[in-house]
């Protein structure tokens, strides 16, 4: 990727797409008549300002959802390795990116048609159920029998026999071996994070917080532990078919061992990240559920307090919970909240309502606890005296109105799997329609960078026709995903966000690494779906499903 010199007077450079010959360019912010450049101009890093460097402090955010380990092969399509083989036999047929992409979605089309994808949604229902369930319980041999018609159904769906036809592809095998293997993305994800040198990084679906913390040269600037007398240790489970008390992150006991762990992880409680890796590598020393997590860097940011939010949740012996902690920065004593979660995923209407049910919902329980470092020491405190939470947007209120209390910064980074112009809804808390976005910027007093950069309208609405495309995801799942829902599916949306009570900010375009290689990150502009096609993540170059977001927020 080439950008061209920055002009001071202008906002940043954000990436366009093209497709024309297979050239990759950029545009600068302004319109699409600066969409040509010269491709000679030089790649520059945008500078990492920190404390003192300037007359206005300010902190860079580095926002990622890294896709985790234990979910990462689910059949992600990429356009790398085209054309596409059966086999590699011979004589196997071949068809470029474009015609199997469009094979892909024929067989999803069919299989709703002829009502196979309904099977298809009950079948991963009664496995839910199934696992719920002892053997002696009453209804589990029929439940068995009935998993065992569904599976034997479903497997005649256009999408399995697509599946079958394509189980020897070298193309597709590449896409495992070398785009989706941890051991591959994880170099790439650490070369990413570390060139754009971030004070404060926030991640999603991490399940791999132990070998970052092992990591020596990731180490050695970064933690996520308020506390460094302790190690982090992966939770224990028994094993035992839906969960033991015994369980580090039982219901009864997951709060309390988030705390004692003294890190700013959220893990989520018996995972399929968790379960899906299990049975891959059973004997790996470090498997973990995913979650969410806050690293700072230890040279010039401490850690004052360490909170979580409880979510609520209908399942019974499932946990999470929202991370929240205040560095302060060590020569200059200012203070910095910094908060992290991941909404439920999917582009349907009730799962909009679950993600605004877990924003805003005061009918439900929810529990809060934090730690404090006091004399060097670090114990429970309550929180202060009359904060009470309803939702996941009252709690990062809290924090950003203590602002008029000792001047902090408040970041609130998410993968919020919602995109800005999302079909307004009623939800049970709300009389009138809403959806996430406008539910954040209101409940939280906080904005949104993509507004303070001109991207987005305060309405959610693209700021200019160029913005139509624009993307922190592009992906597509192809026919071995295990989410055949999700199969076919092309998601090309802005759905990582991070809002801040800091007056400015300015967006990183782009991550400079060594041997002169440039990483693209959000936003992504597109000049169509059918150009982004062609462009889809994760691939050799960007480890995950989603590109990170890079913003310097002045305090």
């Amino acid at each position: 990727f080439f950008r061209p010199k920055q002009n001071p007077e202008k906002r940043a450079n954000i990436y366009v797409r093209t497709h024309n010959k297979g050239t990759t360019t950029t545009a600068a912010q302004q319109g699409p008549k600066q969409m040509n450049m010269n491709r000679s101009s030089p790649l520059k890093k945008l500078p990492s300002i920190r404390f003192g460097r300037s007359k206005k402090a300010k902190i860079r955010l580095l926002q990622w959802n890294v896709l985790a380990d234990g979910l990462g092969k689910d059949g992600f399509l990429t356009t790398e390795f085209s054309p596409i083989y059966e086999s590699s036999d011979t004589n196997s047929k071949s068809y470029d990116a474009r015609k199997f992409m469009a094979m892909v979605r024929e067989a999803k089309q069919s299989d709703k048609a002829s009502g196979m994808a309904e099977k298809f949604a009950m079948l991963k229902k009664e496995e839910k159920n199934l696992k719920k369930k002892k053997r002696s319980d009453e209804g589990y041999d029929e439940l068995e029998k009935k998993i065992a018609k569904l599976k034997k159904e479903t497997g005649e769906s256009e999408l399995a026999k697509l599946k079958k036809r394509f189980q020897r592809s070298p193309q597709l095998e590449k896409v495992d071996t070398e785009t989706l293997d941890w051991t591959v993305r994880y170099g790439r994800l650490k070369r990413i994070v570390l060139g754009a040198d971030p004070d404060v990084i926030t991640f999603q679906e991490i399940d791999h917080v132990k070998q970052f913390l092992d990591d020596e040269e990731f180490s050695s600037k970064y933690t996520c532990m308020v506390d460094t007398n302790k190690n982090y240790t992966p939770p224990r489970y028994s094993g035992q078919k839906g969960g033991s008390q015994d369980d580090d992150l039982s219901p009864q006991n997951y709060f309390q061992h988030i705390l004692d762990s003294r890190a700013a992880f959220a893990p989520k409680s018996y995972s399929n990240a968790h379960q899906f890796r299990s049975k891959r590598d059973s004997t790996a020393a470090d498997i973990d559920d995913d979650g969410c997590v806050i690293f700072w860097k230890k040279d010039s940011l401490t850690p004052v307090e360490l909170g979580f939010l409880n979510i609520p949740s209908d399942k019974s012996e499932k946990s999470e919970a929202v991370v929240a902690v205040t560095l302060q920065h060590i020569k200059t004593k200012k203070k910095l909240n910094v908060l992290t979660t991941h909404l439920p995923s999917g582009d349907e209407p009730k799962k909009e309502l679950e993600r605004l049910a877990v924003l805003e919902n005061p009918s439900a329980e929810w529990t809060a606890r934090r730690i404090c470092l006091e004399k060097g020491s670090w114990t429970e405190e309550a929180y202060e005296k009359g904060a009470k939470f309803s939702g996941i947007a009252s709690y990062v209120r809290h924090f950003a109105e203590r602002e008029t209390i000792d001047s902090a910064l408040t970041i609130f980074a998410l993968d919020a799997n919602s995109r800005p112009a999302f079909p307004r809804i009623k939800s049970g808390s709300s009389s009138v329609e809403t959806n996430v976005w406008d539910t954040i910027r209101e409940k939280t007093n906080l904005e949104s960078i993509w507004v303070q950069n001109s991207f987005v309208e305060k309405s959610g609405e693209p700021s200019k026709p160029e913005h139509q495309f624009m993307a922190s995801v592009n992906k597509m799942r192809g026919p071995s995903s295990n989410q055949p829902s999700k199969i076919g599916e092309h998601q090309l949306e802005l759905i990582d966000h991070v809002y801040t009570n800091g007056k400015k900010s300015n967006l990183v375009t782009s991550v400079k690494l060594e041997r002169k290689e440039t990483v693209a990150t959000t936003p992504l502009l597109y000049e169509s779906k059918e150009a982004a096609e062609l462009d889809l993540y994760p691939n050799t170059k960007m480890p995950s499903d989603h590109l990170p977001v890079v913003v310097d927020i002045t305090l």
